[in-house]
């Protein structure tokens, strides 16, 4: 009884939003109280995921088996709510509960009031029986429903022309990654001959010799164009910005959401890719890539709904390069706090949105005297390194010795390691800029408070990497494929350490200078590189500013040397 009770987790949502759009389909009127049939069976899917999440700590996962008979699909559980799985369903019900919470009042009076609400239960759970599916084909089957709601969602406004544009594009690019992943289908029934996920990792766990690592790597490697499709990465992340101009309430559900479904596929697959360190090398190449890119395009764009647009981009390219490191559970992780607080922004923005069209005039500007440059001083220089640069590498190196983290056995720990140590470092910064360690008084207090702060970060993440994956051999494969080498790794970390350091000191020297230290030469570069980051590095980029550019610039001088009649010489 207890089993059948897991399939209300995805039940729930579904059967409210139909509900809820039959009622809006045979009835005349508008109620917006219609909305709590699809609100309230989210919330009690979450409670319900609640409840399971202990039980299946204590008892194991709940898994369903198929009554028919089909190929690849009988004898083998097509339906399982596991540790992953009943993880991602809280995050999915979490946000799907909160965005509908926020849309109640920010789309009273929207056309299809009802008919939104309605999608996004049925949307939630179809996301529902994603995760849950312990079948590559039937996954395959709600990835597609999944980009349906996804795309009708976006044309919820359909006299909004840009964001049925936006909703079509979407689908086309969707539809090229889905392509590869049908391939990836193909090959998988070639090589295991099922789609069952749990027999395919039992074959590579017992007699990985039996399958060819050739077949292995392009399987995986369209497994994950699959994947780069949904989660935006370069070169595919071209729909992302256009997806702003639908409803806020889609993007929180979207970026939080729907979007971190290429991270959970690797995830569900993370033996496959384990077993092929070729993939696991061009996972890490393109979440790299991801997160350069989508971090810098974040600075450059003015639109609050774009920065954050980009910002989840970056956020998906760290979280893919963790995939590549074989640091699979710190990507769950990663993805679950992402999800949270991307959620909660993209709502935030559009409530101030809402509340800065409604301002009648531009809020005053406030003339503020420039601030004089400090002289360059030593005494100042070196506390303010120590603090920003010594103290964090040492309260990290320091809390993962208390966390009992072995730095020398896994690349993936010392890529952990090297960020954190580059985000409480700018924590450090912004500190040090609010002078709140110029005195001994202010500097002990939050010294203390970082220290706390890294140390449960580092266990929390420690804990669940052993929560998610209690095998610890599991977990030596995933670091182990992920991993290139010390002598390659070493340099490549130490190279990276240099650049951001002499970022941060050309920085330094800006602040207490005045003005900006750069070698000329460089210099020249920024307008080119600002004007590529905001133009989003498409083809406009290279249409106006390698093609153009150059011909209006020509055209200049030869006016300036051959000058028409009645032009002054």
């Amino acid at each position: 009884m207890q089993n059948e009770l897991a399939l209300l987790i995805p039940g729930l949502p579904i059967l409210g939003g139909a509900v809820l759009f039959v009622a809006e389909w045979l009835s005349s009127g508008r109620s917006p109280r219609r909305a709590f049939l699809s609100l309230v069976p989210t919330a009690m899917a979450f409670l319900l995921g609640l409840w399971f999440l202990v039980r299946i700590v204590s008892r194991g996962p709940v898994a369903f088996g198929l009554p028919i008979s089909l190929s690849g699909l009988s004898g083998h559980p097509f339906w399982e709510l596991d540790r992953l799985s009943v993880i991602m369903s809280l995050l999915i019900t979490g946000v799907s509960t909160v965005v509908q919470t926020y849309s109640l009042r920010y789309l009273l009076g929207e056309p299809n009031y009802g008919r939104f609400f309605a999608l996004i239960g049925i949307e939630t759970g179809v996301l529902l029986l994603l995760v849950t599916s312990q079948n590559l084909l039937l996954l395959f089957l709600f990835w597609q429903l999944m980009s349906l709601g996804l795309s009708l969602l976006m044309s919820h406004n359909r006299f909004r022309i840009r964001s049925v544009m936006a909703s079509h594009k979407t689908f086309v690019i969707h539809r090229l990654g889905d392509g590869f992943f049908l391939v990836a289908l193909l090959l998988g029934e070639h090589l295991f001959h099922t789609l069952d996920i749990g027999r395919m990792a039992s074959i590579l766990r017992d007699t990985p010799e039996l399958v060819p690592q050739g077949s292995l790597v392009a399987m995986t490697l369209c497994l994950f164009v699959g994947c780069m499709a949904k989660s935006a990465q370069f070169p595919l992340h071209v729909w992302l910005p256009d997806t702003m101009e639908t409803p806020t309430p889609v993007s929180a559900l979207m970026h939080a959401g729907i979007v971190n479904v290429g991270g959970y596929l690797m995830n569900r697959t993370s033996l496959l890719f384990s077993h092929s360190p070729l993939t696991m090398h061009a996972v890490f190449l393109v979440g790299f890539a991801t997160a350069l890119f989508g971090s810098s395009t974040m600075l450059t764009q003015s639109d609050v709904k774009r920065k954050l647009g980009f910002s989840t981009m970056g956020q998906m390219g760290y979280m893919t390069m963790e995939c590549g490191l074989g640091a699979f559970s710190l990507a769950v992780f990663h993805l679950i706090a992402h999800g949270i607080f991307k959620a909660t922004l993209f709502l935030e923005s559009g409530m101030g949105i809402h509340i800065a069209r409604l301002e009648p005039e531009l809020p005053k500007r406030t003339a503020t005297e420039p601030r004089t440059p400090e002289a360059f001083r030593l005494s100042r220089v070196l506390p303010v390194a120590f603090v920003t640069l010594v103290l964090p590498l040492v309260i990290l190196l320091g809390a993962h010795q208390l966390a009992g983290i072995h730095l020398s056995r896994e690349e993936g720990t010392v890529v952990f390691l090297f960020f954190s140590w580059v985000t409480v470092s700018q924590v450090a910064i912004s500190l040090t800029r609010a002078r709140l360690f110029d005195s001994f008084a202010a500097a002990v207090p939050w010294t203390a408070f970082l220290v706390a702060f890294v140390f449960v970060y580092i266990k929390a993440a420690h804990l669940f990497n052993i929560f998610l994956y209690p095998d610890p051999e599991t977990r030596a494969l995933f670091f182990a494929s992920g991993g290139v080498g010390w002598v390659l790794f070493t340099p490549i970390v130490l190279l990276i350490t240099i650049l951001i350091i002499a970022g941060w000191g050309v920085a330094l020297l800006r602040g207490l200078r005045g003005e900006l230290v750069l070698p000329a030469w460089l210099l020249s570069r920024q307008e080119a590189l600002y004007l590529f980051f905001l133009n989003r590095g498409t083809l406009e980029f290279f249409v106006l500013h390698r093609l153009i550019d150059p011909v209006d610039r020509l055209v200049c001088r030869l006016r300036v040397l051959f000058p028409g009649r009645g032009t002054a010489r």
